[in-house]
């Protein structure tokens, strides 16, 4: 196959790039449920380190505690536990009538795990009431799930954000999945994900997701970025489809009865990076963020924080989804003019390293950093260095150098799964995800529809991953976060490391 040049990068022998950041579908809730955010709640503060020092994780259990690499390099996060497997509260029964001339009675749900019943006379009025029969569930409650499987729809922007080898998807969407049915699935169910590509865009991601929902009838969706997630979600609000997503804004998803999200919010993110931008020395920021409207609390929350953390901004800008050449070299000269020290950034992988490549071409050289997922990945090293050399981004999932420490067995399944190949970080990033989503269905239960789902979810219980931070929900807490990952670009090896694990604060 052919390769094409990113802008801004040099030509490679590669196949066509596409955009994979996230493939696997977490779940969301169903009906009758309030959504909406929490604020995050903070834990024990996990100090930044020097570059090459990875911290690691301190649970409180002997049992699961792992060493300390260097001394002082330690993050520390809540005890580790297995999430129980509380059945979610069963739905509110349908309406139930008696024979005629009988009273009717019709019970709804009148707040989350329980019911009113109230009695209508019909006809002529009896003194004994008869016993409700029940009728059938919303037989939609069960659509994509079967006694031997569970269809799960995944969108993702394959094309237009980020340099990723085609293959990478058929790698990397099946592989927890044929991990876990080796050892008897979920209930003896197995999972098939069904694929689509949003092409980085919200039109797109929509009619995708109602592919997925009205012709593929999947139990569930999972999406990746902002805009297309942000769209897709209120077409899976509408449709009462479980709708999952990583990070994202907050405001434009607020309000949602039925989305979750499996990482911190990119506004929560604001905090701990002026944090470690002010521990590390830096006086003077500059933010850019994506000008989009779902990308409006974002920004915000990075301008805030920076000023609240006694940083000095001497610029915040907006630049378009898909800038120009022309756009990144202007950016990074009123960068360089304004003395910003570091540059808080949050946009898709290309438009990144377009930035980061302006810089250098003019002498600049501030530290990169930000929220997200994406912008930390490998392939975005391998092609932007050295021009993002020491860039540090937030991450919900640890980099390959540590991961053995808390999962010893992705890198053997992964080998196994894919003909001996080396285990790449875009498969490490999708296993921890399905671990996520397995969690999630085996606490739901044999019986497994939407609304148990959501009410598993929002029961309080923690799910703990050791790859994904700790995630705790409820009513009116949809993002179940509150720690991240910190990863640096080793421009030595063209990859990134981990400096901390399951980190609050800086």
């Amino acid at each position: 196959m052919t390769g094409r040049t990113l802008p801004g990068l040099p030509a490679r022998p590669r196949t066509r790039w596409v955009f994979i950041v996230g493939l696997v579908a977490l779940v969301s809730a169903a009906c009758g449920q309030k959504a909406g955010v929490g604020d995050p709640q903070q834990t024990a503060a996990a100090p930044v380190l020097e570059a090459g020092s990875p911290t690691t994780v301190t649970t409180g259990d002997p049992a699961v505690d792992v060493p300390v690499d260097s001394p002082g390099t330690t993050a520390v996060t809540g005890q580790a536990v297995a999430p129980s497997r509380a059945q979610g509260t069963p739905a509110a029964q349908p309406r139930s009538a008696s024979a005629a001339g009988l009273p009717v009675q019709v019970t709804r749900p009148s707040g989350p795990g329980s019911s009113t019943t109230t009695t209508a006379a019909r006809g002529q009025a009896s003194k004994a009431e008869p016993s409700p029969v029940a009728a059938p569930a919303n037989p939609r409650d069960r659509i994509g799930v079967t006694d031997k499987e569970i269809v799960i729809g995944v969108h993702a922007p394959i094309t237009g954000a980020a340099p990723v080898p085609q293959d990478s998807v058929e790698k990397a969407k099946d592989l927890y999945w044929r991990f876990l049915a080796e050892r008897g699935g979920i209930f003896g169910r197995n999972v098939r994900i069904v694929f689509r590509d949003d092409q980085f865009n919200p039109s797109r991601a929509v009619a995708v997701c109602r592919e997925l929902v009205e012709q593929e009838h999947v139990f569930m969706l999972f999406g990746i970025g902002t805009d297309q997630t942000t769209s897709c979600a209120r077409y899976a609000s509408q449709a009462g489809v479980p709708y999952f997503a990583t990070g994202g804004g907050e405001a434009s998803v607020a309000g949602l009865k039925n989305f979750f999200g499996i990482s911190m919010s990119l506004p929560q993110q604001g905090p701990m990076l002026a944090q470690m931008v002010k521990k590390l020395g830096k006086t003077k920021v500059g933010v850019v963020s994506i000008n989009t409207p779902n990308y409006d609390d974002t920004f915000n929350s990075l301008v805030q924080s920076a000023k609240a953390a006694g940083l000095n901004v001497v610029r915040a800008d907006r630049i378009s989804k898909n800038p120009s050449q022309s756009e990144a070299l202007a950016e990074t000269n009123n960068l360089r003019t304004a003395g910003a020290e570091a540059v808080l950034i949050m946009h898709a992988p290309v438009a990144f390293l377009n930035l980061a490549h302006a810089a250098q071409g003019q002498a600049y050289t501030p530290l990169w950093a930000g929220p997200g997922l994406s912008s930390g990945l490998n392939l975005v090293a391998e092609f932007g260095c050295p021009s993002i050399a020491g860039a540090r981004f937030l991450s919900p999932f640890p980099q390959l150098d540590v991961i053995d420490r808390f999962d010893a067995n992705y890198k053997p399944a992964y080998r196994k799964y894919n003909k001996g190949e080396e285990p790449d970080d875009l498969g490490l990033m999708v296993w921890g995800l399905e671990k996520t989503l397995h969690q999630f269905l085996q606490a739901t239960g044999p019986d497994l529809t939407r609304s148990k789902l959501m009410a598993t979810l929002e029961s309080g219980q923690e799910f703990v991953s050791n790859i994904f931070p700790p995630l705790r929900f409820g009513p009116t807490r949809h993002f179940g976060a509150t720690q991240a990952h910190l990863l640096e670009a080793d421009c030595n090896n063209r990859r990134y490391r981990t400096l901390a694990t399951f980190a609050s604060s800086f």
